[in-house]
């Protein structure tokens, strides 16, 4: 006489399924997490190799963004070029300064020779001539554990200047909250930023730190005495959470957007990944606050420094990742390597300086 399952028996098949699939899930995601970091990792070694390329080709590495024209007169003396986005700001299409990034540079090096001919870089980025250019998701410039990767930034919140996003940016440097040549002698800027052209209102043409571009500045692989494989050349960042945050836009050559500065001993985002809500100083914080709410940034881990809208500049901005417990960064050698969060500030400092002679051996 056939005989089926008791209904303990059943429950005790069921119990086991079950445990087995709470065991399994876990090393399953892991493993998925384990792909798309290494997918990510394999991204920045892509665009190792077009720095690589490019410095061959052109002798010097590419400048985080092209600037024009010189001088600064919303910073009220203070503020250098390359802080201040007219278009987001004020929503000025016409006076637009900004024009082609060193990511933008990098296309015709990294099989995106197309694209790059599609642009017409005389022109600033918000131009109808740059409008495919801006609006392209370029793969090699998205880390896929990213789930924002697909939104785009609305500059200006204006309907033709939508941008897309990206996951990875240029270090400008860790320098600290000044600028050279500005200060009086009782408050002299230390460990800061170097700013060509004084009056910064009127002649200021060129912004460069301690890390390996800067406004209107490129520098070579042997100026960099700290050694390639001691100097951070890109690290991976966050893509914006709302159409009004401009962090992770791939073809927008500013801090945040495709740059990091002020990120090591000097600043709150002393390691990756902080969580320290002044870390992030940003064009567009004040709305996205008021939109998404203080809470809500911090439960995404994109918090940042709320200032008022006609006050906020594009001034730091840090390293950060949907990876648990780090990111990933791209050294001048062309090796990729993963950065705990927990890293001291010293050495992730010292990571992003090309000539200081401080020591990064601990990664």
């Amino acid at each position: 006489m056939k005989r089926g399952f008791t209904t303990i028996e059943l429950l005790v098949v069921v119990g086991v399924v079950g445990l087995l699939l709470a065991l399994a899930i876990p090393a399953i995601q892991y493993a998925r997490e384990t792909a798309r970091r290494s997918h990510c990792a394999n991204n920045l070694k892509q665009i190792g190799t077009a720095f690589q390329l490019y410095h061959d080709s052109v002798r010097v590495l590419p400048p985080m963004v092209i600037w024009s024209p010189a001088g600064e007169p919303l910073g009220f003396g203070v503020l250098p070029i390359g802080v201040i986005d007219r278009v987001a700001r004020n929503a000025d299409v016409a006076r637009d300064t900004i024009y082609g990034n060193w990511a933008i540079a990098l296309l015709p090096f990294a099989e995106e020779s197309g694209l790059y001919s599609s642009a017409d870089l005389t022109k600033p980025i918000s131009s109808p001539a740059n409008k495919a250019l801006r609006e392209t998701t370029v793969s090699w410039m998205v880390c896929v554990s990213d789930p924002y990767t697909g939104t785009r930034y609305a500059r200006g919140d204006l309907p033709e200047q939508h941008y897309a996003r990206g996951t990875y940016a240029i270090n400008v440097g860790p320098d600290g909250n000044c600028v050279n040549g500005t200060m009086t002698p009782d408050g002299p800027c230390v460990s800061g930023w170097i700013a060509a052209g004084t009056p910064l209102e009127t002649r200021n043409f060129q912004v460069w730190g301690s890390g390996i571009a800067g406004v209107n500045r490129s520098f070579r692989f042997r100026e960099f005495s700290d050694g390639l494989s001691h100097t951070m050349a890109v690290t991976e960042i966050r893509a914006g959470i709302a159409d009004i945050d401009p962090r992770g836009v791939w073809a927008l050559g500013q801090v945040g957007a495709s740059a990091i500065a002020r990120s090591g001993k000097h600043a709150e985002a002393g390691h990756p990944n902080s969580l320290d809500p002044n870390s992030e100083e940003l064009i567009g914080c004040t709305n996205l606050t008021i939109r998404v709410g203080v809470s809500g940034l911090a439960a995404e881990g994109m918090s940042c420094k709320v200032s008022g809208t006609q006050q906020e500049a594009n001034t730091q901005s840090g390293a950060r990742s949907c990876h648990t417990g780090g990111v990933n960064m791209l050294l001048c050698d062309g090796s990729a390597r993963f950065v705990l969060n927990d890293i001291s500030s010293e050495i992730w400092h010292a990571l992003q300086t090309r000539a200081s002679g401080e020591a990064s051996d601990e990664q």
